[in-house]
């Protein structure tokens, strides 16, 4: 119970990383409030892991519109009057060759991808600061380390998470509000399942043979690293990003 009545906003939390960190929330006794633009996904887990007493909200949102967020902060503090962590998961995955990209799709992806968490930070933020407490934590991707051909605009993207995170741990820590990110490697997520779909089970043969554990990843793992860092235990942490990755970002090992 290392979240006990610890208030949670999530976003992205009707499948892979952003369920497993709610499921894992709830189980460190949070109170979740779970945010996704699949509204019928989210209200179902959401009514799941409810079924045990635990006290969880679904808010279909949109993190591209800043309405939606703004409907996502509100629930948790028109109800619960406080923010203790903000997870900002949700993000798209669109590849494109920066030569050929359309740039509807590279806007497409920096709205959901960055954009998104200057709109939950910007409302969240001033309740944290307020309460003098608060863990923000920013899911961003090895890919902001490695070069993967043709994902420059996702890089982009969790690259700029990364900075963001730092920037924001040296202002705002003196308020006892601390930002983090997490790196997750190829993770077994829906979105990863799709690509084997679409390119072929060798996809995954060779995402696996990327990480230096000869695997992907799954949620789990990842949430673990969410549950440390929104827990007390990590009250001395801020500014840092963890790679939970299998050693990926330790190898020159690249597989098309």
């Amino acid at each position: 119970m290392r979240l006990k009545n610890k208030v949670a906003v999530i976003t992205g939390a009707a499948n892979g990383i952003g369920l497993a960190i709610s499921e894992a929330f709830v189980k460190e006794g949070a109170i979740v409030i779970a945010g996704d633009i699949d509204e019928k996904k989210c209200a179902i887990e959401a009514e799941r892991m409810s079924a045990g007493g635990a006290i969880v909200r679904s808010i279909g949102c949109d993190v591209g519109v800043m309405e939606n967020v703004d409907r996502l902060i509100h629930a948790a503090i028109n109800e619960f009057r406080r923010i203790d962590i903000l997870v900002n998961n949700a993000a798209v995955s669109i590849r494109g060759n920066i030569m050929e990209m359309p740039e509807g799709d590279w806007d497409k992806l920096m709205n959901i991808n960055l954009k998104s968490i200057y709109r939950t930070i910007k409302l969240a933020l001033p309740h944290m600061v307020k309460q003098g407490s608060g863990s923000v934590i920013n899911i961003a991707s090895t890919q902001a380390f490695r070069s993967w051909h043709d994902w420059t605009a996702y890089a982009g993207a969790k690259g700029a998470i990364l900075s963001i995170t730092n920037q924001l741990a040296g202002q705002f820590g003196e308020f006892n509000v601390r930002f983090n990110s997490i790196s997750p490697g190829a993770i077994l997520t829906p979105m990863n399942e799709q690509r084997a779909i679409e390119e072929g089970p060798d996809y995954l043969a060779r995402s696996a043979a990327m990480h230096a554990v000869k695997r992907m990843g799954t949620p789990h793992e990842v949430a673990m690293a969410a549950v440390f860092l929104a827990s007390d235990e990590a009250g001395f942490i801020t500014g840092e990003d963890i790679k939970v990755d299998g050693g990926l970002c330790t190898l020159p090992r690249y597989i098309e």
